[in-house]
């Protein structure tokens, strides 16, 4: 039977080389997989710390915005109240916008009748005349919608066109000093509560008229109405 050679000096050196270098190579794989690892971590927090956005802010930023959103409160006088407005200051521009239409005290509105008297089967003309008996030329809303016939009886409104469904227009015209207009409309002698159109039976009797441009109105103008039984 065959002994086995030992190996020589320079086999053992080269084993040990060997051995020496896989135990290298193990500790540097073992160390860069820690490093991998850490370093994965540490990037996935950071990333999921970039996407929140921050939902802080600085205290003295927001007292600002606060402040620059409120707003100023009103000047006080020495005793401590906010100015009152001046009236004549208020007056004075209600005047300047008011500029070039005729005041009221400028203005005279008549009514009036084409007759003293109209028969049972007759309906009456009822008249408006505006005047400007003002020193300077002034303007005035004389159109439909700012006119108003009324004619009344024995205390009682008989008609008017305010209770009336009238297509009413705005007409502002310049008068001259001392120049009059007229307007004029066709009573049916209806009773505008029942009907604006249907002629009523209304009692003979007198009626006053009273008529209006712009808020400013006539004295009453009266004329008389026969009944249908006459």
């Amino acid at each position: 039977m065959n002994q086995r050679r030992k190996p020589s000096p320079a086999v053992y050196r080269r084993r040990r080389l060997v051995a020496a270098l896989l135990a290298v190579f193990l500790l540097a794989l073992l160390v860069w997989g820690a490093q991998a690892l850490f370093g994965a971590v540490f990037d996935d927090d950071g990333a999921d710390e970039a996407s929140e956005p921050s939902t802080e802010s600085e205290p003295e930023d927001t007292e600002e915005a606060e402040e620059a959103e409120e707003p100023a409160p009103p000047e006080e006088d020495e005793e401590g109240s906010s100015p009152e407005p001046d009236p004549e200051a208020t007056a004075e521009e209600d005047e300047e916008e008011d500029e070039g239409y005729c005041p009221a005290s400028d203005v005279i509105v008549r009514a009036g009748t084409s007759s003293e008297s109209y028969p049972a089967d007759t309906a009456a003309m009822l008249i408006m005349e505006v005047e400007n008996t003002g020193s300077s030329d002034c303007t005035l809303d004389v159109g439909t919608a700012e006119q108003v016939f009324s004619v009344s009886q024995g205390g009682r409104e008989v008609f008017t066109t305010n209770q009336c469904e009238l297509n009413g227009e705005s007409l502002e015209m310049e008068f001259e000093p001392g120049q009059t207009e007229r307007a004029q409309m066709v009573w049916p002698r209806s009773d505008s509560s029942v009907d604006c159109t249907e002629a009523a039976d209304l009692p003979s009797g007198e009626y006053e008229l009273t008529v209006s441009v712009s808020g400013i109105s006539s004295e009453p103008h009266t004329f008389h109405l026969d009944g249908a039984a006459e």
